[in-house]
């Protein structure tokens, strides 16, 4: 047998010590961080218990996958109840970017350079709907030019929209088109005059990122210019967030925003935290109106 699959049989075959393990070396030990591993491992049972078939027996396998899922269940628990009461997650918590209202994002948001790519970068994920890493490699394209990529932004004399094809959820809602606002149309064009590119976002070769390098390239953008440790993901919070607190939407205005995030209505609502930023964002809006 392969020295992986002998680890991984390990592993599977003892959950109550595997687990012990996980909590001691763990270097971030919360449920969400014990999640993944979790996960992995349910993956392997899933897809490739056959390849123990030889050492355990039926029952042994079903009472293992029972355990796993056991232990599946009783991690995630603490999960699902943060998400019930629209809480972040202990490691979000441990994040200040969760702790950034949707108004704080946009007031710092003004404050920087027209036309860097910074202001850009914020830009695009405040004044449309936010999505997750889905601008990694969005082709620019003039017209009716035949687009190379799942995904591009289109400009016209007048009119810019980005179409998506290429996202996490694409099977569901195939894809998400935005008609761009005109303040995001010139903020796009700033950019562009600044340093012109075929593409919005690129890596330091000038090239398009990969969606892995594109989510590690915004977190240290981010991170620098909010300053605090801030994800792709926290925009999507902080909208739903705000976009509930500030709009009080109808049932059909959160079912057409929630698919310009490539999610469900009810997702929307599971995004919307109840947190000293939410109460920041009440705050504003009173102050506003």
């Amino acid at each position: 047998m392969p020295m992986h699959f002998q680890s991984v049989t390990h592993i599977i075959m003892l959950p109550e010590l595997s687990m012990n393990a996980l909590h001691t070396h763990l270097k971030t030990n919360t449920p969400s961080t014990r999640h993944m591993y979790i996960v992995a491992i349910l993956s392997f049972i899933k897809h490739h218990l056959t390849h123990l078939s030889h050492c355990i027996t039926t029952e042994i396998a079903t009472s293992l996958r029972e355990k796993w899922n056991a232990i599946h269940t009783h991690n995630e628990a603490p999960i699902v109840q943060l998400r019930l009461e629209n809480k972040p997650t202990v490691l979000q918590q441990a994040k200040g970017g969760s702790q950034l209202s949707f108004q704080q994002i946009m007031e710092i948001r003004e404050q920087l350079p027209f036309g860097s790519i910074e202001r850009l970068l914020i830009s695009i994920y405040t004044l449309i709907p936010p999505v997750r890493a889905d601008y990694f490699a969005l082709q620019i394209i003039h017209d009716d030019q035949e687009p190379l990529e799942h995904n591009y932004l289109r400009i016209r004399p007048g009119e810019m929209e980005t179409v998506l094809r290429d996202f996490k959820t694409a099977k569901t809602y195939h894809q998400i088109h935005n008609v761009l606002p005109d303040q995001l149309a010139q903020e796009i064009l700033a950019s562009l005059q600044e340093s012109p590119r075929e593409y919005l976002f690129v890596n330091a070769h000038g090239k398009p990122h990969t969606r892995n390098s594109f989510t590690l390239w915004t977190r240290r953008i981010l991170t620098r210019v909010l300053q605090t440790d801030f994800t792709l993901v926290f925009f999507r919070h902080a909208f739903a967030t705000h976009y509930v607190t500030h709009h009080n939407p109808t049932d059909l205005q959160i079912s057409d925003v929630s698919k310009k995030m490539g999610h469900s209505s009810e997702m929307f609502r599971a995004y919307r935290w109840v947190t000293t930023a939410s109460a920041a964002d009440s705050d504003s809006d009173s102050e506003d109106s």
